[in-house]
């Protein structure tokens, strides 16, 4: 008969435990701006993406680590990773930059596919994933199209 109680009563335990976990809304996540940098490693250009993640929830969140892939018409382009991320302020917007690599390949394949558009909307699909401490990470994708304001540091810097 102990025995019984005592799963009644761990059962009990791991149920009330279990109401007490707060459930975190999903973050927000919004490309800014894409930048090159002066550093780069051999060969590959290295470029600052600058990010906008909102944080809806009623506590901030310690961020251990954060990813992102950038594709720019169908072709993967930009990826990076970092564990340098500011902490997401309860409701508020916190600006993030992450360094990325440019996959050369897909750079060329882009650029002959923007030599043959005719103006049309260059659309970009950012996926992001965000592990805050403590919290199951966040898998968040953003698709937009790319305006003058986000390329703005790549005009300014070949002007």
């Amino acid at each position: 008969m102990s025995r019984w109680k005592f799963i009644v009563l761990f059962s009990v335990l791991l149920l009330s435990g279990c109401s007490t976990i707060q459930q975190l809304q999903e973050l927000q996540v919004r490309l800014v701006k894409i930048e090159p940098t002066l550093s780069s490693a051999g060969l590959s250009p290295r470029f600052n993406v600058r990010l906008l993640v909102t944080n809806p929830n009623a506590q901030d969140l310690e961020i251990q680590g954060m990813t992102l892939q950038l594709d720019i018409a169908d072709q993967r382009i930009l990826s990076g990773v970092s564990n340098q991320i500011p902490k997401l302020t309860a409701y508020s917007e916190t600006p993030v930059d992450i360094q990325t690599t440019v996959n050369l390949f897909d750079l060329l394949k882009l650029l002959t596919h923007l030599s043959q558009h005719n103006g049309d909307d260059i659309k970009y699909r950012l996926n992001t994933r965000i592990d805050p401490k403590g919290f199951i990470p966040f898998n968040l994708n953003k698709e937009g199209v790319l305006n003058e304001n986000m390329l703005q540091g790549l005009s300014n810097r070949t002007n």
